[in-house]
């Protein structure tokens, strides 16, 4: 599994109450990632659950929650060490 790599980044519309759930990472865990970075918005605005840690941390998986833009170069910079990394990003607030 080789992840993409983040090429743009803009303001967007999505809602985030109530934050990240459990349900948004399936996906993404699927894929057999060992470190998922989250965005939490550009101003940070965006929560993540309790139970999204305890879920990821009991899969073994490494979550790092950033605010999306260092989000992003976080990403980017773990798939150009060749992690297999995983990547929920927040666009708005």
């Amino acid at each position: 599994m080789s992840s993409p790599q983040v090429v743009s980044l803009s303001w967007g519309r999505m809602e985030h109450h109530p934050g990240v759930q459990p349900a948004d990472v399936e996906e993404v865990l699927s894929r057999g990632v060992d470190t998922l970075v989250i965005g939490s918005g550009m101003n940070e605005m965006l929560q993540v659950q309790t139970s999204t840690l305890d879920l990821l941390r009991q899969k073994g998986v490494v979550v790092k929650v950033l605010q999306t833009e260092k989000a992003v170069a976080e990403y980017n910079d773990l798939v150009g060490r060749g992690a297999r990394v995983g990547g929920v990003f927040h666009s708005t607030c």
